[in-house]
Order: C-alpha cells, then sequence, then structure tokens
C-alpha cells in the first residue's frame, strides 16, 4: 500500500488517477501476520529531492516519533507518551498539523487499545507491543509519517523495526 502526493496529507489516504509524479511525498505502508500476530511499518519517502519545506516536515515528523519512542517504558502512562509529542510538537511548532493518536497497541488486531493518546490512562507493561506513528500533515506539502513496532521491555523498550528512518535513505530517484 502507498499513498502519493498531497492525498498524503489525509491520514491513510486514498488516490485515484493521480499516479506518482517527481516530487511527490510517499507514504507506504507494509504489514505481516505471524500466527495470527500483526505488525505494522510505514514509511514517509519522496521521489527525487525534498523541497526544504518537506525536508522541515519530515524532520518534525522523526522528532516528534523519536520523542514518543524515547518516552516509553514500564510504568508510563500510555497518555504521558502522546503529551511528550504534543509538547515537543507545540516547540517546534507543527502542533496545528497532528491529526491523530501517538499510537496504538497492535497485536491478534492491527489497531488495538490501548492508545497512546492523551488522557489515556492505561499503564505501559512489560509484553506489550505497540505501533509509535505520530503523523505531520500540511495540505500543500503532504504528510509525513513513520510507523515502528516496539516493544516494552522489563528495562524500557526495544524497537523492533529494522528499516531505515532517516531522509538520505528514503528518497527515490
Amino acid at each position: 500500500m502507498f499513498v502519493a502526493g498531497r492525498s498524503t496529507a489525509m491520514p491513510h489516504g486514498f488516490v485515484k488517477g493521480h499516479g506518482i509524479q517527481a516530487g511527490d511525498v510517499l507514504v507506504s505502508g507494509a504489514a505481516s501476520d505471524i500466527d495470527g500476530y500483526q505488525s505494522e511499518l510505514e514509511r514517509t519517502m519522496f521521489l527525487g529531492d525534498p523541497t526544504q519545506a518537506q525536508e522541515r516536515a519530515f524532520a518534525a515528523m522523526l522528532a516528534l516519533q523519536t520523542r514518543a519512542i524515547e518516552s516509553m517504558g514500564p510504568g508510563v502512562p500510555c497518555g504521558e507518551v502522546e503529551l511528550a509529542a504534543i509538547r515537543l510538537a507545540e516547540e517546534l511548532g507543527v502542533r496545528e498539523t497532528l491529526r491523530h493518536h501517538v499510537g496504538h497497541s497492535i497485536g491478534l488486531e492491527a489497531h488495538e487499545a490501548p492508545f497512546l493518546d492523551h488522557g489515556g490512562e492505561a499503564i505501559l507493561e512489560p509484553g506489550m507491543v505497540l505501533t509509535v506513528e505520530p503523523g505531520v500533515y500540511m495540505a500543500e506539502l503532504g504528510g509525513f509519517r513513520h510507523s515502528d513496532t516496539v516493544v516494552i521491555t522489563e528495562g524500557g523498550r526495544r524497537v523492533m523495526t529494522d528499516y531505515p528512518r532517516e531522509l538520505k535513505d528514503l528518497i527515490v530517484s
């Protein structure tokens, strides 16, 4: 699955007849089902060199995802993970571009509770598996979202996704 162009500014947007054009933002998604358990991987990529505005939006998204992941660990309320990302979004001036929660649990279903959503009172515990996917959505530029699968461990968390996250690795020529 992938979405291209300005339609990426709509989370999980769909495009008919647009095709892929130079300068487009691409949001790709992949998932697997192993013995009934789900995983999720999404990446924001670029067809050709991104503009400076696209680079800034990508950098903000990556910073938000990194902050959310770093805030996760056993004993942390789910709501605190999103609040950490929201505080950073305010500092970066992209608060108004956030359109959905920072992430959600994943397991037998692709989207399960608890959600990494402000106000969420569930507490992260070892063995929980979640996706972390804060998105920056700008109608004039597109949508920017990575989704990585994270497991909560006794000592913190482990990112299960082993796929490049940095801009330099996600430019398609």
